[in-house]
């Protein structure tokens, strides 16, 4: 304490020789000074640390603005990125206005995650979500959006919507070749849209000649290419990013662009109404599925690697066991997956024959599935006629995709398939 304040040493050498001799008052002054100089250095030492604390505060406050001015300029530069790109996909085939009018910009979405599901082609994905409600499809989130934190709480919905985008319609390439053509004009605006149709025939509708416009049904080939289902949460891997779907309807590769929780009490509309074509829709009844021995020695050889088997054991997951992934086959064969082309070509002779009216495959999960259709007398003394399928499903091949890719190289398609029409749904 004397070190640190030198004038307190000088009072006390003063002190010292006025006060010789008498040692009870040297003794009460030097208590007295030694205080004051432990006081003034408490006091020194805590005006130090405050100085240091408002040091680092003012600091702080200071890297804080940074960062926030940071971020905020970050902002601005992505909207105006945004803005440009918005720009640069629309005002170029708009950059014409015709009547002053103006096309609205577009946006920009990136997918959440991709799809990775056992229906592997479009031919074959059932028409609705929830048809085939054994059906499996897991959600592999992207890095980028932090599922560990974006799936939190999301185990406690038992159902949620999904929105994805038809990535493999057919039309897409259409209507940029369309533009890209139409944008040569010197003069005019080039609408939106162009070539794709703003009405189609729904598959499923009885009358043939029925046409509904775009907007009236579920087709993929829309305006904007995106579809929405409803699917039963299975499991959620928030660590990994996975979450397993149940019936869902998209095909493998499907970009998704978000999930929402499916929220019954304010979502679930038992009286609504649809029309007649789409009712009877729901209605058509199930056909029959059986396997012959062949294949069905075939499908457990694949997924015990038993011995003998010349193709390489092929795994279960998604599905839990060779139960779930039968029920899941067989509920999609159940439902007629040709294309309405091939149901004109092949149509069903009537009566009941062992005799196949059509043989065509699917592609599902890791196997490549050979399928006939065999005509069926409907109707009975308990069943009426429209309550009864007219044909029965009888799977006759199964391989592995690997073997069945091999052998459509080597022998050609079992039957034609029509991508483009056996897309369309209800």
């Amino acid at each position: 304490a004397f070190s640190c304040f030198p004038f307190t040493g000088i009072v006390t050498m003063v002190m010292s020789t006025s006060l010789t001799g008498r040692p009870e008052l040297w003794a009460a002054a030097s208590a007295l000074l030694l205080g004051t100089a432990l006081n003034l250095a408490l006091a020194w030492s805590e005006r130090r640390g405050r100085r240091i604390a408002e040091a680092e505060a003012q600091e702080q406050r200071a890297a804080a603005e940074r960062q926030t001015k940071l971020r905020e300029e970050e902002r601005k530069g992505r909207i105006r990125a945004e803005l440009q790109l918005r720009e640069g996909g629309s005002g170029a085939a708009n950059a014409e206005v015709e009547a002053g009018e103006k096309s609205s910009p577009g946006f920009v979405f990136h997918a959440i995650g991709t799809f990775k599901s056992c229906y592997r082609n479009r031919c074959g994905t059932p028409r609705q979500g929830g048809i085939v409600s054994e059906s499996l499809a897991v959600l592999q989130c992207a890095r980028d959006l932090n599922p560990k934190a974006a799936l939190e709480g999301f185990e406690g919905y038992s159902h949620c919507w999904v929105l994805y985008v038809f990535h493999l319609n057919t039309n897409l390439q259409r209507e940029g070749r369309t533009i890209a053509k139409r944008r040569q004009q010197t003069k005019g605006r080039v609408p939106l849209w162009q070539g794709l149709c703003m009405k189609v025939a729904p598959p499923r509708a009885a009358d043939r000649d029925l046409r509904v416009g775009v907007l009236s049904c579920r087709t993929p080939h829309r305006p904007n290419p995106v579809g929405l289902s409803l699917a039963r949460i299975v499991s959620v891997d928030a660590a990994k990013g996975e979450v397993v779907l149940a019936g869902l309807d998209v095909v493998d590769g499907t970009p998704c662009l978000d999930l929402k929780p499916y929220l019954p009490s304010f979502e679930s509309i038992p009286d609504a109404l649809v029309p007649g074509w789409v009712q009877a829709s729901h209605e058509e009844p199930m056909m029959e599925v059986t396997w012959n021995l062949e294949a069905l020695e075939e499908l457990n050889s694949l997924l015990t690697g038993s011995s003998g088997n010349k193709q390489a054991r092929i795994p279960l997951a998604p599905f839990g066991s060779q139960a779930e992934l039968r029920r899941a086959l067989e509920g999609t064969l159940a439902l007629d997956i040709r294309s309405p082309l091939q149901r004109e070509r092949h149509a069903n002779p009537g009566g009941s024959s062992e005799t196949p009216f059509f043989v065509g495959d699917l592609w599902f999960h890791e196997l490549h599935v050979t399928y006939a259709l065999l005509p069926r007398a409907a109707g009975s003394d308990q069943e009426s006629e429209e309550h009864r399928a007219t044909a029965a499903v009888q799977i006759q091949h199964v391989s592995s995709r690997q073997q069945g890719q091999e052998e459509k190289n080597e022998e050609g398609a079992v039957e034609e398939l029509i991508p483009e029409a056996s897309e369309d749904k209800v």
